[in-house]
């Protein structure tokens, strides 16, 4: 996938034997996910190219406003693909086309893996959150923000369209819990070298690889409220790869972080 960049290697061992696992950007993987059901995220939106290649994901916060990273921000038009379960589908789905000049990056994202890993496009043809399907279901809906400081240790829910275990590419939308780690507790369990930032939280399954490298990068971490809503508490940043070997803790950018800059840069007359 395009935005798969490994940046620099740390010496840092690997669950497999002479791999070094080095930080970079999540190539879409999903590892030990499994199949989301239709419809269980109307609120994830595939990026594509103009040839309609998936290159990032990202998270509908209004009709007109995605929420996605800063490091997804690379082409000057591109599509914004909602409704989709696989993505390719052209038949149900809602595509809008946006455009590099009305994406507010984070003024503080100095590129590559690092902090403040987040963006907010703006459409100039809004989304319909009004459709209804046949079996009476919204395909395309906005999530909730944070409204409250994540708490030390949660539980989240990963949705991506990206590589399994084998490598292959799944068109169908996929999932996966997780374990939400803190700051405190991600750095103590990633190496001191690492480009973590008090403006991220983590996900990791201890003792297993599929707490690293999940997710398209710029897609969604959700968690769920005690009435059943779900609010966007993370947005997939970096790991490290290889994803299906290494088992330190994926890295996102905390949603409840950016609150003031989100309400801030939420008309789009400010652009990069």
């Amino acid at each position: 996938m395009k935005q798969f960049v490994v940046l620099f290697a740390l010496t840092v061992a690997a669950v497999s034997a002479n791999i070094i696992a080095k930080p970079g950007f999540p190539e879409g993987r999903i590892i030990n996910g499994q199949e989301a059901e239709p419809g269980a995220a109307p609120f994830i939106v595939s990026l594509q190219t103009t040839s309609g290649s998936h290159f990032c994901g990202g998270s509908i916060v209004d009709k007109s406003r995605i929420l996605t990273a800063a490091h997804c921000a690379v082409y000057n038009d591109f599509y914004v693909v909602a409704g989709a379960h696989d993505y390719t589908d052209k038949t149900t789905t809602q595509r809008v086309r946006a455009f590099l000049s009305k994406t507010k990056v984070h003024e503080s994202y100095g590129g590559g893996v690092g902090p403040h890993d987040i963006a907010l496009i703006h459409l100039d043809e809004p989304l319909d959150l009004t459709a209804v399907a046949r079996d009476g279901s919204s395909p395309v809906a906005a999530i909730d923000l944070p409204t409250l400081q994540l708490q030390a240790i949660d539980n989240g829910t990963l949705f991506g369209w990206g590589r399994d275990n084998s490598g292959a590419l799944p068109k169908n939308l996929q999932t996966l819990d997780v374990k939400v780690l803190d700051f405190d507790t991600c750095k103590a369990e990633l190496p001191s070298s690492s480009s973590l930032d008090e403006c991220n939280i983590c996900t990791h399954n201890a003792g297993t690889a599929d707490g690293a490298c999940n997710g398209d990068s710029g897609g969604p971490l959700v968690s769920s409220k005690t009435d059943g809503s779900r609010q966007l508490i993370g947005i997939v940043s970096w790991g490290y790869t290889p994803c299906v070997t290494t088992s330190l803790p994926s890295v996102y950018t905390a949603v409840s972080k950016y609150l003031v800059w989100i309400s801030e840069n939420w008309n789009p007359e400010e652009t990069i």
